[in-house]
């Protein structure tokens, strides 16, 4: 004992080298007044028998008691010690409620607990080292205050790790730690408070973090950065879906509140002032929770691999996002997800770029963002999808952009036809919709009163599948200033562009092969491009092939498009193809008199043809009229009969040559001449109407 208290005055470590030590010896050295200078009891490789019972007592000198074995559970409760090391100690337990440590708490490097360790409302002025430990009957730390940094990495926990309402001043290092637990929650940091990082990723020289159990960082506030990079977190409890969705539904079930059994990280409501990082190979299965999240930088997800048995992936229904949304493959491997993505009423003020990630939720909607804010670019280029890409009331700043994607196994119907695989029902997007270079959409693309401000472009695309699909391409109510629809191949289904407002439209003879044809009442465009289509006739050919019953607007709409560009001849020839398909598709009456319009008069559109009948009629009532010399009405004054003149005089309207009037016509003679007179205004003022509209354009 005395020598004991020697080393304690010195501050010099004793290493009793497994010898017995009495706790009470122990407590009585601890309690005594402190000697003068800078006393500190180091002890190494003591057996402290008995138990060691300091509960409410003030200890002055820091304390060391490494690779120490302890036969009872240490009483630390409402202590206070200058400083307490436990390094490599070994114990069945530890009871250190309202503890208040003045330095550094050392539970660390070989520290190993059997039973259940309690730090519940402990203040630690220094720093909580957990690091290489073992915890076998959990921890729990309820509010307590570490006014340094947390380190627990490489930290072993065969039971749940509880610290809700913590509050840690610097960083809490997670990296490589393992911990796991029977009940479900592997790790509860509900409400904590860490005014730096947390760091729960990869260890530079021992293993990743992982977790066999959930997480819960429900309401946490993180200072720094979230680093969850090449972690693996696995929920212990996973449901049968069978038991909570609704018969015959294929939407996974959103769970009532955030205790979800299926859920491997809770993290609803919390806040993080820096980066979220769930990228570098992070694996997950269950469902990872952010709804309400706030995170001021970044969401990084590159390389990460969720997965879910329940369906629901990745929940993060008003999450707000700071900066950019990052899962392109930066080297790590792409973003894969087996489950939903959930992103519904979402907020992400910079680019969210998921290019080249892999989404699987067969015959459901692999992502559910209804609402979705993205403030700068949307990237799913080369993305593969089994299911459902639903961003109903979308809205982007910038370009959504969805080059090279391939979009398969989208959610059905329940008369099993195929949803839409892209479904952005009155999207807004600030720039360009580009689906073009192989984009394929197996259900089909709607945008059903989307507002596109620059151009929406279908390039090279291959849309619906032939006898499932009831729309391959749905743009009812479209605005947008161009229209590019060149697909690869014929749509595998109806083309809708009813309503659509567009500037320019450019097209290809794909487009109107469609499977199920295309609709156009009241598609409305300023300019149409012929990149592709550059035969009048060949349009006007597929344009009636593809709309089926006969409307006017249609042929309107491209009569106006040609007279914009300056072509009038043009939009005259569709005019006219217009009336002909108009009394082609009436009855037997509507059918004579449209051939009588057509073949006299060019249903107004050919004036020549007008004066080619007038001619003829001239010609014919003239040598009528040769033959069949009428008698005069009055023997005392009338010109000189002119047969030529006189079938003119009557043919023409208005103008008198001096031959009319002066003749009886009697029988056939008066008829012909009566004919004459009809046929002559009729035709007359036909030429003269299309005379004017030539003199208007010249």
């Amino acid at each position: 004992m005395n020598d004991l208290a020697d080393a304690l005055a010195a501050g010099r470590e004793t290493d009793l080298a497994g010898a017995e030590l009495p706790a009470a010896d122990l407590v009585a050295l601890l309690t005594a007044p402190a000697p003068p200078g800078a006393p500190a009891l180091r002890l190494r490789r003591a057996t402290v028998t008995g138990a060691l019972r300091l509960c409410g007592a003030r200890v002055g000198v820091p304390v060391e008691l490494r690779e120490c074995t302890f036969a009872h559970v240490p009483d630390l409760r409402m202590a206070e010690l200058a400083g307490l090391a436990l390094t490599g100690s070994r114990l069945p337990g530890l009871r250190a409620g309202n503890l208040r440590v003045a330095a550094d708490l050392l539970l660390d490097d070989g520290f190993d607990a059997g039973g259940p360790v309690d730090l519940t409302d402990a203040q630690i002025g220094g720093s909580l080292r957990l690091s290489a430990g073992r915890l076998r009957a959990g921890c729990t730390a309820d509010r307590v205050v570490v006014e340094g940094t947390c380190y627990a990495r490489r930290l072993r926990a065969d039971d749940e790790v509880r610290l809700p309402g913590a509050r840690i001043t610097g960083n809490l290092d997670l990296a490589g730690a393992v911990l796991s637990s029977p009940t479900g929650d592997a790790l509860d940091l509900t409400g904590v408070t860490v005014e730096g990082s947390m760091l729960a990723g990869r260890h530079a020289t021992g293993p990743t973090f992982t977790a066999r159990g959930r997480l819960r960082l429900a309401g946490a506030r993180i200072g720094g950065d979230l680093v969850f990079s090449g972690a693996e977190i696995a929920s212990t409890t996973i449901p049968d879906p069978a038991e909570d969705a609704p018969e015959g539904s294929r939407a996974p079930v959103l769970p009532a509140g955030i205790v979800d059994p299926a859920a491997c990280l809770v993290a609803d409501r919390m806040h993080v002032d820096g980066n979220l990082e769930l990228d570098d190979g992070l694996r997950t299965t269950g469902t990872l929770r952010l709804p309400n999240a706030v995170i001021g930088g970044y969401l990084r997800l590159s390389g990460a691999q969720l997965s879910s048995e329940r369906g629901i992936a990745l929940l993060a229904d008003g999450m707000e996002v700071g900066g950019d949304i990052e899962g392109r493959d930066t080297g790590r491997g792409p973003f894969s997800c087996a489950g939903q993505v959930r992103l519904v009423d979402a907020t992400v003020r910079g680019t969210a770029s998921l290019s080249g990630a892999r989404l699987a939720t067969p015959d459901g909607y692999a992502l559910l963002a209804d609402r979705w804010h993205v403030g700068g670019e949307l990237y799913l280029r080369r993305v593969r999808c089994e299911g459902t890409l639903r961003m109903q009331n979308l809205e982007v700043g910038a370009t959504l952009d969805c080059t090279g994607a391939t979009l398969t196994r989208p959610r059905l119907r329940p008369d099993d036809t195929l949803r839409p695989s892209l479904d952005l029902r009155a999207a807004s997007i600030g720039k360009d919709l580009v689906c073009v270079e192989g984009f394929t959409a197996a259900g089909g693309v709607r945008a059903r009163v989307a507002d596109v401000h620059k151009s929406v472009q279908f390039v090279d695309a291959t849309l619906g599948t032939s006898g499932r699909s009831r729309y391959a391409l749905n743009l009812y109510g479209l605005t947008t200033i161009d229209l590019l629809l060149l697909p690869a191949a014929p749509p595998a289904g109806a083309v809708r562009l009813t309503a659509a407002r567009v500037g320019t439209f450019t097209d290809a003879e794909e487009l109107w092969a469609a499977e199920g044809g295309v609709t156009v009442d009241g598609f409305d465009y300023q300019t149409i491009v012929d990149t592709r289509i550059t035969d009048t006739r060949t349009r006007l050919h597929l344009l009636e092939q593809a709309t089926g019953d006969y409307a006017p607007g249609p042929y309107e709409q491209l009569a106006a498009a040609y007279r914009r560009a300056g072509h009038e001849d043009l939009a005259e020839r569709v005019l006219m193809t217009r009336q002909i398909r108009r009394y082609r598709e009436a009855g037997p009456a509507g059918r004579v008199w449209g051939a009588l319009q057509r073949w006299t008069v060019g249903f107004g559109y050919q004036p020549w043809l007008a004066v080619c009948w007038l001619v003829l009629a001239w010609l014919l009532g003239a040598i009528w009229f040769v033959g069949h010399v009428p008698t005069p009405v009055d023997d005392g004054q009338h010109p000189v009969f002119d047969a030529w003149i006189f079938a003119a005089d009557t043919l023409l309207p208005i103008v008198n040559l001096g031959q009319d009037g002066y003749w009886r016509l009697e029988g056939a003679s008066q008829w012909i001449a009566t004919g004459l007179d009809v046929v002559g205004w009729i035709l007359a003022t036909t030429a003269a109407a299309g005379a004017a509209r030539i003199l208007k354009r010249v």
